[in-house]
């Protein structure tokens, strides 16, 4: 959250016109959760939010056409969530075992290629202050995973790229040529 996932697909969007583009919308699921009462600090309240993220981003992938596709966030950042939320809120839930199904799933629809935006904490507490045009109430408790998602990710074809000193300007254009680089574009 806030290193600059969003800004940098809505800046690719607007010059490359043949790639379909995606973004995360959870806050249906936000609202549905709180209109079932669903409490995430409860094992039970977990389980059920997280069945209806996965199931929200299934059919997010069942609807995509097929072409070149770029997520803001894609299916494993709801997995990694999934695993780690638990863990990095002291709680020995056993998340794997009750969501098997679930993950499985998940899984079949992980991306080809990951561009992980790499950023210190610093750095994300002052974008987050600065943006004004979302809602960030759950920025400090997800900040309890940040120690884990670096690690998370490099078990996937994934690429750092440090953003605490790029403009978004040059973040866009080392994208752009990243992804030439890897023959996307």
């Amino acid at each position: 959250m806030a290193g600059g996932k969003t800004t940098l697909v809505k800046r690719l969007e607007e010059h490359l016109l043949d790639v379909h583009f995606t973004y995360e919308n959870p806050y249906p699921i936000v609202r549905k959760r709180d209109d079932l009462n669903i409490d995430i600090f409860t094992e039970e309240g977990f389980i059920a939010n997280q069945r209806l993220f996965i199931e929200a981003e299934i059919k997010r992938y069942h609807e995509l056409p097929d072409s070149k596709i770029i997520f803001d966030r894609g299916p494993e950042d709801i997995e990694f969530y999934t695993l780690h939320f638990p863990k990095a809120n002291g709680f020995a839930w056993n998340i794997e075992d009750q969501l098997k199904k679930e993950l499985q799933e998940l899984r079949q629809y992980r991306s080809d290629m990951i561009l992980y935006l790499d950023a210190n904490e610093e750095t994300l507490q002052k974008r987050m202050q600065k943006d004004l045009s979302r809602s960030r109430k759950s920025f400090h408790n997800n900040m309890k995973l940040f120690p884990f998602e670096r690690d998370w990710y490099l078990q996937f074809n994934t690429k750092i790229l440090d953003v605490n000193n790029r403009t978004p300007e040059e973040i866009e254009e080392w994208t752009i040529c990243f992804l030439k680089r890897n023959n996307f574009l």
